[in-house]
């Protein structure tokens, strides 16, 4: 007969208790229950293990010996199985790495920043915006906690788990005196000098694959790979400068640019957060991730 954990606990309550029934109160189950574990065992050890007396349930001479060995294997299982929820974001330092694109650095971390001052004033971010070419390497070996991006895992290992984060429609952002429609037709917005930020390594993005399938390319003037540097461009130079609406929303607050609608066609930027099976079960990672997952109300 295999011993089960929850049988071999009955004996420290009934050597705490010298009791069944209190025995069985203090372990959350029905005195049934309890008595019956306690036949499973003295079947098991053919011994019977406890005995009633005047004094109440007394353990045998096998069960006094065996009841130090089986407090002490008990507490040390409880102590492991309190490792895997021993993080606590208040007290705890830590430092997670992330690769990110250059979106979630610009729109995300100020605000996870400002929650975690006073939540978590241990807890250190530190974003690898690099990191897109190597980053299933990094994220298998423990060098990066998660990647956001705008990748799926359509052919990645199945060590892998993919979940979307948000998504956010395209707009344009430009200098404030250009005199140029509040919304752009398809042939306008190709035809516009424009600032590029590249998400990807190859440099395209669901703007340019977009104008692709319809057999048009984008007059790309300008390349940055800083949302505020591609701002300030534009603001000096009068070039159209396509973002996702919630980082135009953001530079238009601090720069003299205006937003520009873009055609209703263009598909919307998606990020996901890719993550690696050995390491996405933390509690650390867990609790991160929760916390980028709430932002997305509030940025």
């Amino acid at each position: 007969m295999n011993l089960d954990l929850n049988q071999l606990r009955i004996l420290i309550a009934l050597d705490d208790e010298r009791n069944i029934s209190r025995a069985a109160e203090k372990l959350y189950v029905s005195q049934s229950a309890a008595s019956h574990n306690l036949a499973k065992l003295r079947q098991r050890f053919n011994d019977q293990l406890f005995v009633r007396t005047s004094r109440g349930m007394e353990p045998t001479p096998f069960a006094k010996n065996m009841l130090p060995v089986l407090r002490q294997g008990v507490s040390s299982i409880k102590r492991a199985s309190e490792m895997q929820s021993s993080f606590n974001p208040l007290t705890d330092p830590h430092t997670f790495y992330i690769g990110a694109c250059d979106y979630f650095e610009f729109v995300a971390m100020p605000v996870l920043a400002e929650k975690f001052i006073e939540q978590a004033p241990n807890i250190r971010l530190s974003i690898d915006i690099n990191s897109e070419n190597v980053k299933m390497e990094q994220m298998e070996g423990g060098a990066l906690d998660f990647h956001v991006g705008v990748d799926n895992l359509p052919h990645a290992s199945k060590n892998f788990s993919s979940q979307e984060w948000l998504r956010d429609q395209y707009v344009a952002v430009v200098a404030t005196w250009r005199d140029i429609p509040d919304k752009l037709t398809t042939i306008q917005f190709a035809s516009e000098s424009q600032i590029h930020l590249p998400i990807t390594l190859n440099g395209s993005d669901v703007i340019d694959n977009w104008l692709h399938d319809q057999k048009l390319y984008r007059n790309i003037h300008m390349v940055t790979q800083s949302y505020a540097i591609g701002g300030m461009i534009s603001a000096r130079t009068g070039l159209l400068f396509p973002v996702p609406i919630r980082v135009a929303q953001l530079l238009i607050s601090m720069i003299p640019l205006k937003i520009i609608e873009l055609p209703d066609e263009i598909p919307p930027l998606v990020l996901n957060i890719i993550t690696h099976k050995l390491y996405d079960h933390q509690p650390s990672i867990e609790w991160l991730l929760s916390e980028i997952n709430a932002i997305k109300k509030i940025i």
